[in-house]
Order: structure tokens, then sequence, then C-alpha cells
């Protein structure tokens, strides 16, 4: 049985972290991804040819089961000068998102560094660098968890991130609804297992592997395909941000709901 959260004032920085996620929530996606959809969408059907739906989601959920493998707490620990995510978990909100922050920075140095070996434009490397991309992001979304103090140990925090990298790729408003909802449920309801849900898997099997596919067209240089995963993985950290931001200031009492 849970306790029941005891309500606090919010200071003001974490006054002005709820107008920013309110902010987040709120924005308006790209003009330029309605044209890049239409122009992938056959790249997309393509992806779901070559890798079927039962084929993509053993492959997300064994990369997201090697994220949080290899990322293990001595990193994170040394970088707050903590002995454990409990300790962590007490510090400000400011705190840790001035940590999450220096995992944002190290994951995006390692995401360009990625895009830029596997960005040579041929059909290998773009099958290569989708794993790739993805165990990166997961990778970041999985140590910015950490920055807040959660473990991915806590009953369904490892599907959880697929659900948080779903979200980061949502291109219309409606997917950023039907994604938002999707993580909103998952933290409702407490789900037990690893299992991503059908929505965020047709999402992430679109977006990525669709996009990854339009890397081997001729005059996408490694430079851009370098940027691109670092685009693409500073999109994950910022979601995963924002997300644990709300579940921190929800588990201290200091909202009474979803913002």
């Amino acid at each position: 049985m849970n306790l029941p959260v005891r309500f606090t004032p919010l200071s003001r920085y974490e006054a002005a972290q709820v107008r920013s996620i309110a902010a987040w929530k709120r924005r308006k996606p790209h003009l330029a991804h309605p044209l890049l959809d239409r122009a992938h969408k056959p790249l997309a059907r393509l992806s779901r040819k070559l890798v079927p739906a039962r084929a993509s989601r053993f492959a997300l959920e064994a990369l997201n089961r090697m994220a949080e493998q290899g990322v293990r707490d001595d990193w994170i620990l040394r970088h707050s000068g903590f002995r454990s995510l409990e300790e962590i978990a007490a510090q400000s909100l400011e705190f840790s998102d001035k940590l999450a922050d220096k995992v944002i920075e190290e994951g995006l140095k390692l995401a360009t560094g990625v895009g830029a070996i596997t960005g040579t434009g041929s059909l290998g490397t773009a099958m290569v660098g989708v794993p790739a991309l993805l165990g990166v992001a997961l990778r970041l979304i999985h140590r910015v968890s950490q920055a807040y103090g959660y473990s991915t140990e806590q009953t369904g925090e490892r599907s959880f991130m697929l659900h948080i990298l779903a979200l980061s790729t949502a291109r219309t408003h409606e997917e950023q609804l039907r994604a938002m909802e999707n993580y909103h449920w998952q933290i409702e309801h407490h789900i037990v297992g690893d299992a991503v849900n059908d929505a965020a898997l047709n999402l992430l099997q679109r977006v990525v592997l669709g996009r990854k596919l339009a890397s081997v067209l001729p005059g996408l240089s490694i430079a851009l395909n370098a940027y691109a995963n670092r685009s693409f993985t500073e999109r994950a950290g910022v979601t995963a941000k924002h997300v644990y931001q709300e579940r921190w200031l929800l588990d201290r009492g200091k909202i009474r709901s979803w913002i």
C-alpha cells in the first residue's frame, strides 16, 4: 500500500522548471517534419519488411538490456560526489538537473563519434548504425534516470526507457500526445516486465530505421550523419531530463498531477 504523498511548496527554481516542462509539452513539431516523413515513408515501409515487428521488439529489448548493463553506478557517483543513488535522490532538483546536463554532454560526444564512424553511406554501415544509435540513446536515457536517483532495478523501469525514446522521436502532435499518454500510463500502473507496447514499437521502427535507410542515399556525408546522430541523441536526452524532472516533482509532492 502506497503512503499518501505530503505536498510541499515549490521553490523558485522548481516553479521555473514546471513552466519549462509545460512549454516542452506544448512544443510544436518542426515544419520540416511532415515533409521528411513523406519522403521517408517508402523507406519506412521497406524497413518493416526487412525487420518484422517481432524482430524489432526483440532487438529493442535486447539493446535496452545491454544499455542497462553498461550503465553502472560508478560514473554517476563519481561525478555526483555521493555514494549511492539514494543519496542523489535526496538532493535538490537543481543539483540533479546539473548532473543530467553533464550526462547529456557526454552522451552527445559519443553519439557524434558513432555517427561519423557509421556515416560512410553504405547499406552495411547503415545497418550497423541503427543498433549503435539506439544503444547510445538508450544508454543516455538510463544514465539521466540515475541523475535523478532512479534505478532500472525498480519495477518496470527498463521498459519505461523505451517509452521515453519513443516520446523523443514523435514527429507530429498526435504522436506526441500518444507517446505522452503511454509514459503516463506506464508510471501510473507500475508495469511489470520489459515489453514496449505496439504504439511505441511502431513509432521507433518507422522513425529510426526509416531515417537510417535514408542515410545510404548518395550525398549524405559523414559530417551530416554525425550531426543527425547527435541531434537524435540530444532529443532523447532532453526528453529524459524533462520526464524525470516531472517524476521527481510528483514523487516529492511538489505537484499534484501531471503538468
